[in-house]
């Protein structure tokens, strides 16, 4: 008797761990079929929006709410939350920069107080930045690993959809961009550097010509910031190759990552020449599946332009004057008064 009653306790944990687990597979497969519709039907308009600030708070806002919901229900949204992290980093960076320009402003007009204030809560904003930036590096490599059943940055995957490779694109560039801002922010996150050798060589596995110039112009960023990367590449080329190819396909992120490079070299010329290239851009039509992406570009560029204008003169990029100075003739930077700037 003894011995059937602690069979039927058994067969009854058994039975149950089975009917659990059975439930379990059943809300992840419905779950995950959720997420498919939203990545195909709902995932192409966000992209198609005009509006950074808006797109940026929804992924803040909306983040706990889709991660969540959908991990409660055995579902994988590690794609979904990717994109999510990439562009909720956008608002944090954002507001990390505001701090720049205040600090920038502070120690012109020698407000010693002002300044290190604003210098705390920037670095504080870039560790928010590239802790998300490196959370939506990880997620996606590890999903896209288990996917496509490759290495990242040894081998290659085949992928199956534009929207794999997209995520695969982006979450490496937010990659890159977590080991810059975690730099910047005294290394409150821990970002490993590896990330950027890893990097170029998994950018080596998607074309550049059918995403925008940004594969190549990502790895001509590493070759620059990497002792002896540049040596034997043509990184300026490289440059030039990528942005003609964003301008033809409406994404001018190649003109940004050029940009960066030039400034963090510390080469003025090239820097002004980027957010020239970025601004004279012939017969340029943004891209209507990807506007999300170009607007985010063109927001980066404006920050950089800021950066560059306040560290000179002390304000802001004026309006309409992205690649244009104060000190060239015939630019419009010229003939800006004060009662320009109040109006």
């Amino acid at each position: 008797m003894i011995v059937i009653q602690k069979l039927t306790k058994k067969l009854l944990v058994f039975g149950t761990a089975a009917i659990l687990t059975g439930c379990s597979s059943i809300q992840g497969g419905i779950t995950n079929f959720a997420i498919g519709i939203v990545e195909d039907r709902i995932v192409p308009p966000i992209l198609e929006l005009n509006d950074v600030d808006m797109g940026c708070q929804f992924a803040t806002s909306g983040f706990p709410l889709i991660s969540g919901a959908t991990r409660a229900f055995y579902g994988d949204p590690a794609l979904l939350e990717s994109l999510l992290y990439t562009t909720s980093a956008v608002c944090s960076e954002k507001r990390s920069v505001d701090e720049e320009l205040r600090y920038l402003r502070a120690t012109r007009a020698n407000q010693i107080s002002d300044a290190q204030d604003a210098r705390i809560a920037q670095k504080r904003l870039l560790e928010i930045t590239a802790r998300r930036q490196f959370s939506a590096f990880k997620v996606m490599r590890s999903h896209l690993e288990e996917k496509y059943d490759f290495e990242y940055g040894k081998t290659c995957p085949n992928f199956e959809r534009d929207y794999d490779e997209l995520t695969f694109i982006l979450g490496t560039v937010a990659g890159l961009q977590a080991v810059i801002n975690d730099i910047a922010s005294q290394q409150m996150v821990g970002v490993p550097t590896d990330i950027a050798p890893l990097s170029e060589r998994a950018l080596k596995c998607v074309s550049n010509t059918k995403w925008w110039g940004v594969p190549l112009a990502a790895r001509s960023v590493v070759w620059n910031i990497l002792p002896g990367g540049a040596e034997g590449k043509d990184v300026w080329g490289s440059f030039n190759r990528s942005m003609l190819i964003g301008e033809r396909s409406g994404v001018r992120l190649a003109h940004v990552m050029y940009a960066i490079s030039a400034q963090a070299a510390g080469d003025e010329k090239r820097f002004r020449d980027a957010t020239k290239r970025w601004a004279a851009a012939q017969n340029f039509k943004p891209s209507k599946q990807y506007r999300l992406v170009e607007d985010i570009s063109t927001l980066t560029m404006i920050n950089l332009s800021d950066r560059y204008w306040s560290a000179n003169i002390g304000t802001r990029t004026p309006i309409a004057s992205i690649g244009t100075y104060w000190d060239e003739s015939n630019s419009a930077a010229q003939d800006i008064d004060l009662g320009d700037l109040l109006e």
